[in-house]
């Protein structure tokens, strides 16, 4: 939680999370004052202790300040003070220790294990560590050190008289891998298994957005506000709630009004804005006949007008379609990933 105050004159600023807070002061004599006070009345109207090794000052501007893991400073920026975070010492230590641990038990399964379930596990903790410490704005350079080590022990742990048996080429990622570590060149396999290993230095900092009390299910204000921020063209909304079901299942209905809503009312493929709700294509990832069911999480939208690209026809066709749309890099990954999962070849 993020609560602000202003007491009299002195301007502060108090993180809380649970019973664990900070309170920033703009100098000193205010932090003084400030801890004198908040002590006092911790002690009287709470009656609870406080720890003076926990309970002290700390001046940002020279030195870190530990919260939750994380430990944060403020360093001088084009005239004003930017903030500077990384994970606490103790704690990376602590992750990098287990993530060697986990890294030796990849080669040497523990008693009833698999090397796969091994590399779940490994795979489990990147992932851990990545959601939680993204905010910090050095995250990238902390994780650099941890990958480096566990990677040493797993070259050094598979490496056999015939070969390395950690490789750079394996099985086929699924779509939420592809969007997270698909563009990475340190994704690495071991050789006869199709999971990746994923690697913890491919991290990128995640600006912190703080979420908007007013806004709120259970009252007409709070969700007036819902429906402003999702900013939906509600033409093509009504349009789209409006199109009969031409013997498609409810839920397919239900579902792609809602995946508009996530898609922020966007096509999937190229970006841009839906203005005619006929124009929009209810796609399944993985069609009936391999199995796909009418679920959300197996539908896309995309413009009609993409739609000869992911049907069967002579390649040079489709190439001269493609080139005639104008289609990107990026958009051809995307369709060529939809044609794999349909069971045709790639459009190259």
């Amino acid at each position: 939680f993020l609560k602000m105050r202003k007491t009299g004159l002195k301007e502060m600023y108090i993180v809380r999370y649970a019973d664990d807070f900070r309170i920033f002061c703009r100098n000193k004599e205010d932090a003084m004052r400030t801890k004198e006070a908040v002590t006092e009345w911790i002690t009287e109207r709470l009656r609870l202790e406080v720890s003076p090794e926990k309970t002290r000052i700390v001046n940002v501007r020279k030195r870190y300040s530990e919260f939750l893991g994380f430990k944060i400073r403020v360093r001088p920026k084009s005239g004003r003070y930017a903030v500077q975070s990384h994970i606490c010492d103790k704690k990376l230590e602590l992750e990098r220790q287990k993530l060697v641990e986990q890294a030796k038990r990849i080669a040497r399964p523990s008693k009833g294990k698999r090397p796969l379930d091994e590399i779940r596990l490994f795979n489990s903790m990147v992932l851990g560590i990545q959601n939680y410490f993204q905010l910090a704005t050095c995250i990238s350079i902390d994780c650099r050190k941890i990958h480096r080590q566990a990677m040493t022990v797993l070259t050094n742990r598979l490496n056999t008289e015939t070969g390395c048996k950690l490789v750079r080429e394996g099985g086929a990622m699924t779509e939420s891998e592809k969007e997270r570590f698909g563009k990475s060149a340190m994704v690495r396999y071991v050789s006869g298994i199709d999971q990746p290993i994923y690697p913890i230095a491919y991290i990128k900092n995640k600006i912190p957005m703080a979420k908007k009390t007013a806004v709120c299910s259970y009252t007409a204000d709070g969700r007036a506000l819902i429906h402003t921020n999702l900013s939906l063209n509600s033409f093509v909304l009504a349009g789209l709630r409006n199109q009969p079901s031409m013997g498609r299942s409810t839920e397919l209905t239900d579902s792609r009004i809602s995946l508009f809503s996530a898609q922020r009312g966007k096509c999937a493929l190229s970006g841009e804005l839906f203005e005619n709700a006929a124009d929009i294509v209810c796609w399944l990832k993985t069609p009936v006949e391999f199995g796909g069911r009418e679920r959300y999480q197996n539908m896309i939208l995309f413009h009609r007008r993409f739609l000869p690209l992911l049907q069967r026809g002579p390649m040079n066709e489709l190439k001269t379609i493609a080139n005639a749309l104008k289609t990107t890099k990026e958009l051809m990954l995307k369709v060529n990933s939809l044609r794999e999962r349909a069971g045709l070849s790639a459009i190259e």
